[in-house]
Protein backbone atom coordinates (compact mmCIF):
# COMPACT_ATOMS: atom_id res chain seq x y z
CA UNK A 1 0.00 0.00 0.00
CA UNK A 2 1.03 3.51 -0.26
CA UNK A 3 2.40 4.94 3.04
CA UNK A 4 1.43 1.50 0.43
CA UNK A 5 -20.61 8.06 -12.57
CA UNK A 6 -23.51 12.35 -20.20
CA UNK A 7 -23.54 8.38 -19.76
CA UNK A 8 -25.60 8.00 -16.82
CA UNK A 9 -25.50 5.24 -15.47
CA UNK A 10 -26.71 1.92 -16.79
CA UNK A 11 -28.99 -0.17 -14.78
CA UNK A 12 -26.20 -2.77 -13.75
CA UNK A 13 -24.16 -0.16 -12.86
CA UNK A 14 -26.64 1.70 -10.80
CA UNK A 15 -27.16 -1.20 -8.70
CA UNK A 16 -23.55 -1.18 -7.76
CA UNK A 17 -24.27 2.86 -6.57
CA UNK A 18 -26.01 0.87 -7.19
CA UNK A 19 -7.84 -23.09 -12.70
CA UNK A 20 -0.96 -37.15 -13.92
CA UNK A 21 1.86 -37.99 -15.96
CA UNK A 22 -0.66 -39.62 -18.50
CA UNK A 23 0.15 -38.52 -22.16
CA UNK A 24 -3.34 -36.56 -22.88
CA UNK A 25 -3.58 -32.97 -24.33
CA UNK A 26 -4.33 -30.60 -21.96
CA UNK A 27 -5.56 -27.53 -22.59
CA UNK A 28 -4.90 -23.98 -22.06
CA UNK A 29 -6.50 -22.76 -19.82
CA UNK A 30 -7.80 -18.94 -17.96
CA UNK A 31 -7.44 -18.24 -14.42
CA UNK A 32 -10.64 -18.43 -12.31
CA UNK A 33 -12.70 -14.78 -12.11
CA UNK A 34 -11.60 -12.52 -8.78
CA UNK A 35 -14.91 -12.96 -6.76
CA UNK A 36 -15.67 -9.87 -4.10
CA UNK A 37 -18.36 -9.70 -2.34
CA UNK A 38 -19.95 -6.73 -0.46
CA UNK A 39 -23.00 -5.57 0.84
CA UNK A 40 -24.08 -2.07 0.48
CA UNK A 41 -27.41 -0.11 1.68
CA UNK A 42 -29.90 0.90 -0.36
CA UNK A 43 -29.36 4.25 -2.30
CA UNK A 44 -31.32 6.47 -4.35
CA UNK A 45 -30.97 6.54 -8.10
CA UNK A 46 -29.61 9.84 -9.53
CA UNK A 47 -31.10 12.14 -11.44
CA UNK A 48 -30.43 12.22 -14.84
CA UNK A 49 -29.53 15.95 -16.20
CA UNK A 50 -28.76 17.13 -19.66
CA UNK A 51 -27.98 20.38 -18.75
CA UNK A 52 -26.46 22.25 -15.71
CA UNK A 53 -29.79 23.60 -12.88
CA UNK A 54 -28.27 25.29 -9.78
CA UNK A 55 -30.07 23.35 -7.09
CA UNK A 56 -29.84 24.27 -3.26
CA UNK A 57 -27.90 21.25 -2.52
CA UNK A 58 -24.69 22.41 -4.12
CA UNK A 59 -25.57 25.93 -2.77
CA UNK A 60 -24.75 24.03 0.65
CA UNK A 61 -22.00 22.25 -0.78
CA UNK A 62 -20.08 25.52 -2.01
CA UNK A 63 -21.43 27.05 1.97
CA UNK A 64 -20.13 24.11 3.78
CA UNK A 65 -16.82 23.59 1.94
CA UNK A 66 -15.91 27.17 1.98
CA UNK A 67 -16.49 27.16 6.01
CA UNK A 68 -14.50 23.58 6.90
CA UNK A 69 -11.93 23.94 5.04
CA UNK A 70 -9.28 25.81 6.84
CA UNK A 71 -5.85 26.20 7.04
CA UNK A 72 -6.01 25.08 10.69
CA UNK A 73 -7.38 21.73 9.29
CA UNK A 74 -5.96 21.60 6.08
CA UNK A 75 -2.50 23.52 6.03
CA UNK A 76 -1.37 25.52 3.23
CA UNK A 77 -0.36 22.68 0.58
CA UNK A 78 -4.43 21.70 -0.43
CA UNK A 79 -6.22 21.57 -3.77
CA UNK A 80 -10.11 20.65 -3.86
CA UNK A 81 -12.54 20.53 -6.45
CA UNK A 82 -16.34 19.43 -7.13
CA UNK A 83 -17.93 19.02 -10.11
CA UNK A 84 -21.61 18.05 -11.51
CA UNK A 85 -20.33 14.47 -13.00
CA UNK A 86 -23.58 14.91 -15.59
CA UNK A 87 -22.33 18.23 -17.01
CA UNK A 88 -19.06 18.85 -16.03
CA UNK A 89 -19.93 22.44 -14.04
CA UNK A 90 -17.16 23.13 -11.85
CA UNK A 91 -19.26 23.44 -8.90
CA UNK A 92 -16.20 24.66 -6.26
CA UNK A 93 -12.85 24.61 -6.21
CA UNK A 94 -9.97 25.95 -3.93
CA UNK A 95 -6.76 26.27 -5.65
CA UNK A 96 -8.51 23.37 -7.64
CA UNK A 97 -5.14 24.00 -9.83
CA UNK A 98 -2.46 23.70 -7.74
CA UNK A 99 -0.52 20.70 -8.87
CA UNK A 100 0.33 18.69 -5.39
CA UNK A 101 1.52 15.22 -4.94
CA UNK A 102 -1.75 12.76 -5.61
CA UNK A 103 -0.73 9.72 -4.04
CA UNK A 104 -1.84 6.76 -4.68
CA UNK A 105 -5.32 8.37 -6.20
CA UNK A 106 -2.79 8.87 -9.39
CA UNK A 107 -3.74 5.31 -9.73
CA UNK A 108 -7.02 6.44 -11.83
CA UNK A 109 -4.46 7.34 -14.28
CA UNK A 110 -3.09 3.84 -14.56
CA UNK A 111 -6.61 2.85 -14.32
CA UNK A 112 -8.23 4.77 -17.34
CA UNK A 113 -5.30 4.15 -18.83
CA UNK A 114 -5.39 0.29 -18.98
CA UNK A 115 -9.00 0.53 -19.65
CA UNK A 116 -8.98 1.74 -22.11
CA UNK A 117 -5.90 0.62 -24.28
CA UNK A 118 -6.79 -3.03 -23.43
CA UNK A 119 -10.44 -3.12 -22.60
CA UNK A 120 -11.85 -4.65 -19.59
CA UNK A 121 -12.26 -7.83 -20.46
CA UNK A 122 -8.64 -8.36 -21.86
CA UNK A 123 -6.77 -10.95 -20.51
CA UNK A 124 -3.07 -11.02 -20.62
CA UNK A 125 -1.67 -14.43 -21.67
CA UNK A 126 1.62 -16.29 -20.27
CA UNK A 127 3.30 -18.37 -22.69
CA UNK A 128 5.83 -21.42 -22.95
CA UNK A 129 7.63 -21.52 -26.18
CA UNK A 130 10.26 -24.27 -27.68
CA UNK A 131 13.87 -23.21 -27.08
CA UNK A 132 16.49 -23.15 -29.96
CA UNK A 133 17.43 -26.81 -28.92
CA UNK A 134 15.55 -29.68 -28.55
CA UNK A 135 15.80 -29.85 -24.61
CA UNK A 136 15.16 -26.23 -23.91
CA UNK A 137 11.72 -25.10 -23.01
CA UNK A 138 11.43 -20.79 -22.40
CA UNK A 139 8.49 -19.03 -19.93
CA UNK A 140 7.78 -15.96 -21.38
CA UNK A 141 6.69 -13.06 -18.62
CA UNK A 142 3.81 -10.90 -20.35
CA UNK A 143 4.08 -8.24 -17.71
CA UNK A 144 0.44 -9.58 -15.79
CA UNK A 145 0.94 -8.86 -12.44
CA UNK A 146 -2.09 -11.49 -11.41
CA UNK A 147 -0.17 -14.29 -12.79
CA UNK A 148 -1.31 -17.14 -10.17
CA UNK A 149 0.93 -20.95 -9.41
CA UNK A 150 -2.32 -22.18 -10.76
CA UNK A 151 -1.63 -21.47 -13.95
CA UNK A 152 1.88 -22.39 -13.54
CA UNK A 153 0.29 -25.88 -13.00
CA UNK A 154 -1.68 -25.44 -16.15
CA UNK A 155 1.80 -24.17 -18.08
CA UNK A 156 3.27 -27.26 -16.30
CA UNK A 157 1.02 -29.82 -17.74
CA UNK A 158 0.64 -28.72 -21.29
CA UNK A 159 4.47 -28.11 -21.87
CA UNK A 160 4.82 -31.82 -20.15
CA UNK A 161 2.31 -33.35 -22.76
CA UNK A 162 4.71 -31.46 -25.62
CA UNK A 163 8.04 -32.62 -24.33
CA UNK A 164 7.07 -36.08 -23.83
CA UNK A 165 5.20 -36.79 -27.10
CA UNK A 166 8.87 -35.87 -28.41
CA UNK A 167 10.52 -38.33 -25.94
CA UNK A 168 12.33 -35.13 -23.97
CA UNK A 169 12.32 -35.98 -20.68
CA UNK A 170 14.87 -33.41 -19.51
CA UNK A 171 15.13 -29.82 -20.00
CA UNK A 172 16.49 -26.44 -19.60
CA UNK A 173 14.56 -24.36 -18.31
CA UNK A 174 14.84 -20.28 -19.44
CA UNK A 175 12.63 -17.20 -18.34
CA UNK A 176 11.87 -14.42 -20.44
CA UNK A 177 11.33 -10.92 -18.61
CA UNK A 178 12.74 -8.74 -21.51
CA UNK A 179 9.06 -7.28 -22.13
CA UNK A 180 9.57 -4.76 -19.96
CA UNK A 181 13.21 -2.74 -19.08
CA UNK A 182 15.39 -3.87 -16.42
CA UNK A 183 14.07 -3.12 -12.95
CA UNK A 184 15.13 0.91 -12.26
CA UNK A 185 13.74 2.86 -9.72
CA UNK A 186 11.56 5.40 -10.66
CA UNK A 187 12.11 9.24 -10.85
CA UNK A 188 11.22 10.26 -7.34
CA UNK A 189 11.51 7.07 -5.41
CA UNK A 190 13.88 6.91 -2.80
CA UNK A 191 15.82 3.54 -2.63
CA UNK A 192 14.22 2.16 0.46
CA UNK A 193 10.96 2.27 -1.78
CA UNK A 194 12.60 -1.57 -2.44
CA UNK A 195 11.52 -3.60 -1.24
CA UNK A 196 9.35 -1.57 1.40
CA UNK A 197 6.92 -0.08 -0.76
CA UNK A 198 6.75 -2.30 -3.72
CA UNK A 199 9.42 -4.55 -5.26
CA UNK A 200 11.34 -4.39 -8.43
CA UNK A 201 9.29 -4.27 -11.91
CA UNK A 202 9.65 -7.37 -14.08
CA UNK A 203 7.19 -8.83 -16.79
CA UNK A 204 7.08 -12.06 -14.87
CA UNK A 205 5.93 -12.59 -11.28
CA UNK A 206 3.90 -15.29 -9.58
CA UNK A 207 1.07 -14.89 -6.79
CA UNK A 208 2.73 -11.51 -6.39
CA UNK A 209 5.54 -13.07 -4.30
CA UNK A 210 7.80 -9.92 -2.75
CA UNK A 211 10.77 -11.18 -3.86
CA UNK A 212 14.44 -9.93 -5.07
CA UNK A 213 14.03 -11.34 -8.36
CA UNK A 214 10.69 -12.39 -9.14
CA UNK A 215 11.24 -13.66 -12.58
CA UNK A 216 13.90 -16.55 -11.43
CA UNK A 217 11.76 -17.19 -8.45
CA UNK A 218 8.74 -17.76 -10.97
CA UNK A 219 10.40 -20.08 -12.85
CA UNK A 220 12.01 -21.88 -10.10
CA UNK A 221 8.51 -23.19 -9.58
CA UNK A 222 7.31 -23.24 -12.68
CA UNK A 223 10.56 -26.10 -12.60
CA UNK A 224 9.30 -27.58 -9.48
CA UNK A 225 5.91 -27.70 -11.12
CA UNK A 226 7.26 -29.47 -14.41
CA UNK A 227 8.70 -32.14 -12.01
CA UNK A 228 5.34 -33.24 -10.73
CA UNK A 229 4.57 -34.13 -14.63
CA UNK A 230 7.61 -35.94 -15.25
CA UNK A 231 9.74 -33.81 -16.66
CA UNK A 232 13.43 -32.81 -15.03
CA UNK A 233 14.71 -29.44 -15.33
CA UNK A 234 18.56 -29.65 -15.54
CA UNK A 235 18.69 -26.05 -14.78
CA UNK A 236 17.30 -22.74 -14.64
CA UNK A 237 18.25 -19.13 -16.14
CA UNK A 238 17.37 -16.42 -17.71
CA UNK A 239 16.87 -16.23 -21.95
CA UNK A 240 14.84 -14.45 -24.92
CA UNK A 241 12.28 -16.68 -26.60
CA UNK A 242 12.60 -16.48 -30.51
CA UNK A 243 8.69 -16.07 -31.60
CA UNK A 244 10.24 -18.66 -34.83
CA UNK A 245 9.90 -21.37 -32.15
CA UNK A 246 6.69 -23.49 -31.48
CA UNK A 247 4.36 -22.99 -28.40
CA UNK A 248 4.16 -25.25 -26.31
CA UNK A 249 1.80 -24.04 -23.14
CA UNK A 250 -0.39 -20.60 -22.64
CA UNK A 251 -2.39 -19.67 -20.12
CA UNK A 252 -4.54 -16.38 -20.08
CA UNK A 253 -5.06 -14.95 -16.65
CA UNK A 254 -7.64 -12.34 -14.98
CA UNK A 255 -8.94 -9.99 -16.53
CA UNK A 256 -8.57 -5.95 -16.97
CA UNK A 257 -10.99 -5.79 -15.18
CA UNK A 258 -10.26 -7.84 -12.28
CA UNK A 259 -6.77 -6.54 -12.17
CA UNK A 260 -7.99 -2.96 -11.95
CA UNK A 261 -10.49 -3.82 -9.44
CA UNK A 262 -7.70 -5.13 -7.43
CA UNK A 263 -5.77 -2.25 -7.75
CA UNK A 264 -8.04 0.30 -6.97
CA UNK A 265 -9.34 -1.56 -3.74
CA UNK A 266 -6.33 -2.17 -1.89
CA UNK A 267 -4.48 0.09 -3.87
CA UNK A 268 -1.91 -2.27 -5.08
CA UNK A 269 1.13 -0.56 -6.57
CA UNK A 270 2.65 -3.92 -7.86
CA UNK A 271 -0.97 -3.85 -9.85
CA UNK A 272 -0.52 -0.29 -10.80
CA UNK A 273 3.17 -0.22 -11.74
CA UNK A 274 2.28 -3.12 -14.23
CA UNK A 275 -0.63 -1.79 -15.76
CA UNK A 276 1.40 1.61 -15.91
CA UNK A 277 3.64 -0.41 -18.02
CA UNK A 278 2.16 -2.52 -19.81
CA UNK A 279 -0.08 0.46 -21.63
CA UNK A 280 3.41 1.64 -22.72
CA UNK A 281 4.58 -0.85 -24.23
CA UNK A 282 1.14 -1.73 -25.98
CA UNK A 283 0.76 1.96 -27.05
CA UNK A 284 4.77 1.81 -28.75
CA UNK A 285 6.14 4.02 -26.70
CA UNK A 286 8.50 1.52 -25.44
CA UNK A 287 9.42 -0.75 -22.17
CA UNK A 288 11.38 1.99 -19.62
CA UNK A 289 9.65 4.10 -16.82
CA UNK A 290 9.76 7.25 -19.08
CA UNK A 291 8.11 5.91 -22.37
CA UNK A 292 4.93 4.45 -19.63
CA UNK A 293 5.15 7.90 -18.52
CA UNK A 294 5.02 9.53 -22.09
CA UNK A 295 2.22 6.76 -22.53
CA UNK A 296 0.26 7.58 -19.23
CA UNK A 297 0.42 11.70 -20.77
CA UNK A 298 -1.23 10.78 -23.36
CA UNK A 299 -3.96 8.91 -21.92
CA UNK A 300 -4.71 11.88 -19.99
CA UNK A 301 -4.33 14.00 -23.03
CA UNK A 302 -6.89 12.24 -24.64
CA UNK A 303 -9.64 12.52 -21.76
CA UNK A 304 -9.08 16.07 -22.43
CA UNK A 305 -7.02 17.01 -19.42
CA UNK A 306 -3.18 19.00 -19.78
CA UNK A 307 -0.73 16.75 -18.22
CA UNK A 308 1.57 17.88 -14.69
CA UNK A 309 3.99 15.08 -14.04
CA UNK A 310 3.32 11.70 -13.92
CA UNK A 311 6.14 9.60 -12.72
CA UNK A 312 4.80 6.27 -12.18
CA UNK A 313 1.89 4.40 -11.71
CA UNK A 314 1.21 3.87 -7.90
CA UNK A 315 1.59 7.49 -7.03
CA UNK A 316 4.89 6.77 -4.77
CA UNK A 317 7.22 8.67 -6.30
CA UNK A 318 7.75 11.84 -4.67
CA UNK A 319 7.42 13.87 -7.96
CA UNK A 320 4.31 12.90 -9.51
CA UNK A 321 1.61 15.93 -9.51
CA UNK A 322 -1.77 16.14 -10.30
CA UNK A 323 -4.45 18.86 -9.02
CA UNK A 324 -7.56 18.28 -7.72
CA UNK A 325 -9.70 19.44 -10.67
CA UNK A 326 -7.82 17.13 -13.17
CA UNK A 327 -8.50 14.24 -10.69
CA UNK A 328 -12.86 15.62 -10.05
CA UNK A 329 -12.04 15.33 -14.32
CA UNK A 330 -11.28 12.00 -14.30
CA UNK A 331 -13.63 10.89 -11.81
CA UNK A 332 -16.37 12.52 -14.17
CA UNK A 333 -15.12 11.17 -17.32
CA UNK A 334 -16.26 7.72 -15.86
CA UNK A 335 -19.87 8.70 -16.65
CA UNK A 336 -19.20 10.22 -20.01
CA UNK A 337 -21.27 8.08 -22.66
CA UNK A 338 -18.53 6.91 -24.62
CA UNK A 339 -16.95 5.38 -21.45
CA UNK A 340 -19.67 3.64 -20.53
CA UNK A 341 -18.58 0.07 -21.40
CA UNK A 342 -14.78 0.67 -20.43
CA UNK A 343 -15.16 2.03 -17.27
CA UNK A 344 -17.97 0.78 -15.57
CA UNK A 345 -16.16 -0.90 -13.07
CA UNK A 346 -14.83 2.76 -11.90
CA UNK A 347 -18.42 3.51 -11.41
CA UNK A 348 -19.72 0.53 -9.38
CA UNK A 349 -18.37 -1.32 -6.53
CA UNK A 350 -16.74 -3.22 -6.00
CA UNK A 351 -14.63 -1.22 -8.51
CA UNK A 352 -14.06 1.65 -6.24
CA UNK A 353 -13.60 1.33 -2.09
CA UNK A 354 -17.09 1.96 -0.61
CA UNK A 355 -17.08 4.46 2.01
CA UNK A 356 -16.92 3.04 5.66
CA UNK A 357 -17.22 -0.54 3.75
CA UNK A 358 -14.75 -2.13 1.71
CA UNK A 359 -11.04 -1.60 0.37
CA UNK A 360 -9.09 0.95 1.74
CA UNK A 361 -12.12 2.80 2.88
CA UNK A 362 -13.35 0.10 5.59
CA UNK A 363 -13.91 1.11 8.99
CA UNK A 364 -11.58 -1.15 10.01
CA UNK A 365 -9.11 1.37 8.61
CA UNK A 366 -10.98 4.08 10.53
CA UNK A 367 -12.66 5.39 7.09
CA UNK A 368 -15.35 7.12 7.50
CA UNK A 369 -16.26 6.12 11.08
CA UNK A 370 -15.93 10.02 12.69
CA UNK A 371 -19.19 11.67 14.28
CA UNK A 372 -18.21 14.16 10.58
CA UNK A 373 -18.12 11.58 8.23
CA UNK A 374 -20.21 8.02 9.64
CA UNK A 375 -23.28 9.56 7.97
CA UNK A 376 -21.59 9.41 4.31
CA UNK A 377 -20.74 5.54 5.41
CA UNK A 378 -21.93 3.54 2.21
CA UNK A 379 -22.78 6.64 0.60
CA UNK A 380 -19.27 7.54 -1.22
CA UNK A 381 -17.07 5.64 -3.32
CA UNK A 382 -13.35 7.18 -3.62
CA UNK A 383 -9.80 6.14 -4.31
CA UNK A 384 -7.61 6.67 -1.29
CA UNK A 385 -4.04 8.05 -1.29
CA UNK A 386 -1.34 8.14 1.57
CA UNK A 387 2.07 9.39 1.49
CA UNK A 388 4.26 10.12 4.85
CA UNK A 389 3.07 13.53 3.70
CA UNK A 390 -0.12 13.60 1.38
CA UNK A 391 -3.48 12.34 1.90
CA UNK A 392 -5.97 12.31 -0.70
CA UNK A 393 -9.15 11.83 -1.60
CA UNK A 394 -10.85 10.75 -4.94
CA UNK A 395 -14.53 9.81 -6.10
CA UNK A 396 -18.27 10.32 -6.66
CA UNK A 397 -21.10 10.37 -4.35
CA UNK A 398 -24.66 11.67 -4.92
CA UNK A 399 -25.89 14.71 -3.37
CA UNK A 400 -28.98 15.81 -1.93
CA UNK A 401 -29.91 16.77 -5.15
CA UNK A 402 -30.06 13.47 -6.29
CA UNK A 403 -27.64 14.37 -8.76
CA UNK A 404 -23.79 12.88 -8.78
CA UNK A 405 -20.84 14.69 -7.89
CA UNK A 406 -17.57 13.98 -8.79
CA UNK A 407 -14.88 15.37 -6.40
CA UNK A 408 -10.99 15.31 -5.53
CA UNK A 409 -9.02 16.65 -2.09
CA UNK A 410 -5.42 16.19 -2.01
CA UNK A 411 -3.41 17.53 1.13
CA UNK A 412 0.19 18.11 1.27
CA UNK A 413 2.36 18.91 3.78
CA UNK A 414 1.86 17.51 8.08
CA UNK A 415 -1.15 20.08 9.13
CA UNK A 416 -1.93 17.50 11.12
CA UNK A 417 -1.50 13.38 11.96
CA UNK A 418 -2.45 11.33 8.90
CA UNK A 419 -4.91 9.96 11.12
CA UNK A 420 -6.50 12.96 11.39
CA UNK A 421 -6.06 14.31 7.82
CA UNK A 422 -8.05 11.50 6.73
CA UNK A 423 -10.67 11.80 8.97
CA UNK A 424 -10.85 15.78 7.85
CA UNK A 425 -10.73 15.03 4.16
CA UNK A 426 -13.93 11.77 4.78
CA UNK A 427 -15.95 15.22 6.11
CA UNK A 428 -15.57 16.71 3.06
CA UNK A 429 -16.51 13.61 0.76
CA UNK A 430 -19.83 13.91 3.41
CA UNK A 431 -20.18 17.13 3.29
CA UNK A 432 -20.68 16.83 -0.72
CA UNK A 433 -22.52 13.84 -0.44
CA UNK A 434 -24.92 16.20 1.95
CA UNK A 435 -25.29 14.00 4.75
CA UNK A 436 -23.14 16.18 7.08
Amino acid sequence: MTTRARSLLTSSAVVAVLAATALVAPTATASPAATVTTTAPAVSAPTLVTAYEPSAADARIVSKLTARVTTARFGTQFSGAVMDAHTGKLLWSKNGNTALKPASTIKFVAATNALRRFGPTYRFSTTVRRGTQADQVVLIGSGDPALSSTQLVSLAKQTAYAMKANGQLRVRLYADDTLFAAPSLAAGWPSTYIPDETTWLRALVVDQRQVSDTTIDAAKIFAAKLKTYGITVASVTRGTASTANPVLATSAGQTVDQIVTRMMMESDNEHAEALHRLVGVRSGAGKTWSAASSAATKGLTYEGLAATAIYDGSGLSRSDRLTSIQLAKMVKNTFEPANRVPFRILRSSPGLPQAGMTGTLRASYDRFTASTSKCAAGKVYAKTGTLRDAVALAGWTIGKDGRIKAFAFIINGNPTSTTVMRQNIDMLAATVNGCY
